[in-house]
């Protein structure tokens, strides 16, 4: 074990928009926040999206259908999540969260 939080998360929360299509998506589609800890994808659009790792299809991903949030997925720097939509595309709002309160900076 590296990292253990008992106390709740003391740094930034950055938010974005997505457009996740049938192609293969980075959430969030810049790249990560610095020494990120957490993150929470709510989809904004009509079409249901599928989450998970590189290999996400519309069979395999978790859905987060419209209008609802995904679970928080307490993803750290390194992690990356995908999405995609079985068809057209959906709108995407994705909130990273870090335990650095001089984690503003992204990459």
């Amino acid at each position: 074990v590296t990292n253990i939080n008992i106390n709740g998360l003391q740094g930034f929360a950055k938010t974005t928009t997505v457009t996740v299509g049938t192609g293969l998506t980075q959430l969030p589609d810049y790249g990560q926040l610095n020494n990120r800890r957490s993150l929470i994808i709510y989809n904004n659009g009509s079409n249901t999206v599928f989450i998970g790792g590189s290999d996400v299809t519309s069979s395999n991903g978790l859905p987060v259908p419209a209008s609802t949030y995904s679970p928080s997925v307490d993803a750290g720097y390194n992690m990356v999540i995908y999405g995609v939509t079985a068809s057209s595309t959906s709108d995407v709002r994705v909130m990273e969260v870090s335990n650095n309160p001089t984690a503003s900076k992204v990459q």
